[in-house]
């Protein structure tokens, strides 16, 4: 039997814990796409019930990182056309969130961000560095004062990882993204809430175009 790479923290539910585990592993681990799920094995590494596995893979179901066919569970391949439309729509989105942010973010919620940017400014390796844009970009929608878009963002975030990590193997440069993320940080800070979203809608676009330079080989990231 293949080890794939699973271990739980212990500090959060134990649903929790599964679906952190085998998301991490999906966005960046050993899960490939198209990889499918064998619940069996995954219980048996992870030391869990097929109930708690069950419930987890809902929430990543959810999330539209897996596809559940008549034979089981799968790892998502996304496709051109599929990631054309995710880029469109997050583009929409940061534009959205990041306006919000800035008209209605909390000042603990602002220092939350100029955090997650020091952080990102010392990111260990291009892992570290993704997961920080993540969560630069989650604290957005969390902070923006609109359930719906937080909620799709969330629903839309981990395919947007995938086609970043994609992106950063085909061209995108770590500095570049963070020069970009200060950038849309110093608007937060002037309460421009319409240079935010520009920045945030033109950061999406560039993203797009540097995703679309290897969007035929997404199923064969590893």
């Amino acid at each position: 039997m293949s080890n794939l790479g699973l271990s739980l923290p212990r500090s959060i539910s134990l649903r929790e814990q599964v679906t952190d585990a085998l998301r991490n592993s999906i966005l960046f681990g050993t899960l490939k796409p198209g990889q499918k799920l064998i619940e069996r094995q995954i219980c048996e590494e992870m030391g869990i019930s097929r109930t708690v596995l069950r419930e987890a893979l809902q929430h990543l179901d959810a999330e539209g990182l897996l596809i559940n066919a008549r034979r089981g569970r799968s790892v998502i391949a996304i496709e051109m056309q599929e990631a054309r439309e995710i880029e469109e729509t997050r583009e929409a989105l940061e534009r959205l969130i990041g306006e919000g942010f800035t008209r209605n973010a909390t000042k603990a919620q602002v220092l939350d961000l100029h955090a997650i940017l020091a952080a990102l400014e010392v990111a260990a390796d291009e892992r570290d560095a993704l997961m920080k844009e993540s969560e630069f970009f989650s604290l957005l929608a969390a902070g923006c004062g609109n359930k719906v878009a937080a909620g799709f963002f969330r629903q839309l975030n981990g395919r947007v990882i995938m086609l970043r990590r994609l992106s950063s193997k085909t061209g995108g440069k770590r500095g570049e993204r963070l020069a970009e993320l200060r950038a849309i940080t110093e608007a937060i800070d002037a309460g421009d809430a319409i240079r935010t979203g520009a920045l945030c809608a033109a950061r999406a676009a560039g993203g797009r175009e540097q995703a679309g330079r290897g969007r035929q080989g997404i199923a064969a990231v590893s």
